[in-house]
């Protein structure tokens, strides 16, 4: 079998964690935190590293499992109770991204396509990706991340010429509870990151491929604002659904390539349907681990099209979805602080 590579696993790190962040969280954060909107990015990117370094402590207690594997042999009942839940967050994740992607390619690429469709076809791709297990996760994830990646840091060059420093004033002056607001609305979505220890082993994953990823992560996240400020503006970006997109329109190469965000939009969306492979394969591994009879393959499919009724049944509409994000910080704090600081305190490597 091959290697598990240290570049496979932060180039999926960042995947998790830019695909629909960089979507679905700009122009909250921007409404909330004004001209700072880079800074609720690195404060609860903080808060998250400190999580990941508990669970990967943790982790090392069995060098040859991955966090759901020692935790369903070491503790049978407590262990199981606590892979459940995880698995419950991941379904979450899956769900809302579903109606993220399928409420984008409505309003977007295609309004006159059923939604229902466009879910449907969706989510029968994630199904596909995932029924491949982590390798063809991987294969995709080393395909498509340094492209996304080189594209995103190539921009500021593209676009420079039009930035407007003046959209980024007062520089001094710092809504604190603003950028605090933006922080709550960003850790949910960064802590995704803890993904990394579940699903690979402390003999291919180490605590320093998570923090490249998440610094990787952040940095293309706040660059991605940035951006978006200097060329939009702080009051149109924060009134628009998709500032990021609108910032991907903005890009003029020449007269001919005048409709260039159709290139990077059809670079994006496989990365993103992987997002959706990460979410399903994972809940479809926490389900192998505590229910080995059962095939994580087999799964794929039932668990994939549930998560697409579950994502028309608990979001009504896009609105209901962005308002959403208030309260999905506060799922999250159980996922991505209580459990990782009780599984550390349980499951911590002995001093011996």
């Amino acid at each position: 079998m091959q290697k598990i590579t240290p570049r496979q696993i932060v180039l999926l790190g960042v995947t998790y964690v830019l695909n629909i962040t960089m979507i679905n969280l700009p122009s909250q954060i921007i409404m909330v935190a004004k001209q700072h909107a880079y800074m609720p990015y690195l404060i609860g990117g903080v808060i998250v590293l400190i999580m990941l370094f508990f669970l990967t402590r943790s982790s090392r207690r069995f060098p040859g499992q991955d966090l759901f594997q020692s935790m369903a042999s070491r503790f049978p009942v407590i262990g199981r109770v606590i892979i459940m839940l995880y698995i419950l967050f991941f379904f979450l994740i899956l769900v809302r991204d579903i109606r993220i992607m399928t409420d984008f390619t409505n309003v977007i690429l295609l309004p006159i396509t059923p939604i229902l469709i466009i879910g449907l076809c969706i989510t029968a791709t994630a199904i596909y990706i995932a029924r491949g297990g982590v390798r063809t996760v991987l294969g995709i994830t080393e395909l498509y991340g340094p492209i996304m990646i080189f594209v995103i840091v190539a921009m500021p060059i593209i676009v420079f010429r039009d930035f407007n420093f003046r959209f980024m004033q007062p520089t001094l002056y710092v809504d604190w509870k603003g950028v605090a607001h933006g922080s709550w609305l960003s850790f949910s979505y960064v802590g995704q990151i803890l993904v990394l220890p579940f699903i690979f082993s402390s003999k291919d994953y180490k605590f320093k491929y998570g923090l490249y990823s998440l610094l990787l992560s952040l940095g293309i996240l706040v660059l991605l604002v940035l951006m978006t400020l200097l060329l939009l503006g702080v009051h149109i970006s924060g009134r628009m659904m998709y500032p990021s997109y609108e910032l991907v329109r903005q890009l003029r190469i020449t007269d001919f390539l005048d409709r260039f965000d159709l290139f990077l939009v059809a670079l994006w969306y496989p990365a993103v349907l992987l997002n959706l492979a990460i979410s399903l394969y994972v809940v479809c591994y926490g389900l192998k681990t505590i229910l080995s009879q059962v095939s994580g393959k087999m799964m794929a499919a039932p668990i994939g099209l549930f998560a697409y009724s579950c994502a028309f049944w608990f979001y009504q509409n896009s609105i209901q979805l962005f308002n959403f994000t208030r309260v999905w910080t506060l799922i999250g704090l159980l996922y991505i602080l209580v459990l990782p600081l009780l599984i550390f305190a349980i499951h911590r490597p002995s001093k011996a």
